[in-house]
Formats: structure tokens, sequence, C-alpha cells
């Protein structure tokens, strides 16, 4: 049972390490990269971006937000029934707090990939058939703004649960320390 509780550790720092530094990496620097090589070419960037952002916010983030919940189910099954004498190690004064913060970034990025990306493209292809008008081009850059907003605070709460798992590892290494709150 501990390689189970070891595995489900893994698994949900592999997926929130490829989610968080996927959104750093996409979010960040393709659109960065693409932006400035093709700025004269906006159909061909924007058609780039699109890919890549609708394979990242789609497939591989809800891959790695299901991964992440079935370990979070899989270590409080393990808590609940004792499993090897496993007991959840908690270092926040509120005891679900990862939970919670695993929830507001999962809402928010099926938030992003379910509602604003369509959108987004909706926007997109009506603003390459109409170049001339700028009402298009406020309302895609103001979804814009907000995805970007939106991905920043999804970097931010992925940060924080890397911070928190981080402290339960040293703290609770070898099974020592006490189980208070800090």
């Amino acid at each position: 049972m501990k390689r189970l509780i070891y595995f489900s550790n893994w698994l949900y720092l592999f997926s929130l390490s490829l989610w968080v530094g996927g959104m750093f990496l996409l979010g960040i620097l393709t659109e960065i990269v693409v932006r400035v090589k093709l700025k004269e070419q906006k159909p061909m960037a924007s058609s780039i971006m699109n890919g890549i952002m609708d394979a990242f916010n789609v497939h591989i983030i809800y891959w790695c937000m299901g991964l992440m919940v079935a370990a979070v189910i899989l270590k409080h099954l393990a808590a609940q029934k004792s499993w090897a004498g496993y007991v959840e190690p908690v270092v926040t004064q509120k005891r679900f707090t990862k939970e919670v913060v695993l929830a507001i970034m999962v809402v928010l990025a099926l938030y992003i990939g379910s509602v604003l990306r369509p959108q987004m493209h909706d926007l997109d292809q009506q603003k390459q058939a109409h170049p001339a008008d700028l009402r298009l081009q406020a309302r895609f850059d103001s979804y814009h703004s907000q995805l970007t907003w939106l991905y920043t605070v999804n970097m931010i709460l992925g940060l924080s649960l890397f911070y928190i798992h981080g402290k339960e590892m040293t703290r609770f290494r070898d099974g020592s320390g006490s189980s208070g709150a800090v």
C-alpha cells in the first residue's frame, strides 16, 4: 500500500509539473516567440497559437486534472482506511487547503478550455474575415486579457500547491514530525 501512496504522490506532482510548466512554456514563451517571429503573418500566427493552445488547454490539462484528482482521491481513501498506517500530512492552517486550491484551478481551467477558448476562436475567425472591424479586435483583446489573467492566477495557485507539497515532503519525509499546521 505504501507504494500505491508513493505512486499517487508522484502522479500528483508529475501532473502538477506538466500543468504549471506547460502554462508557462506555452502560455508565455510560445506566444511571445510566435507573435514576434510571425508578426507580419498574423493569420498564420493565430492558427499556430490556436492549435497549440487547443492541444494544451483541452487535452493535456484535462488529463493532468484527472490524474491529480485521482491521486487526491486515492490519498484520501488511504487516510480514511489507514492503509499501511497512512496519515495525510497537513502543514497548512486549514485541513483541505490543497484540495480547495486544486478545485479552483480545475474550475478556472474548465472555464478557459470550455468557454473562453471557443469564444476566442469564434472572434478570431470573425476578426480574420473582417480585419478592419476594430470592435472585434477590442473584444478579442478583452478575452485575451482575461485569458492571461486566468493563466496567471492558475500559475500562482499551482506554484502554491508545489510549495505546500514541498513543505509536506520536508516535514514528513521519514514519517517523523508532528502533523501540526504551520
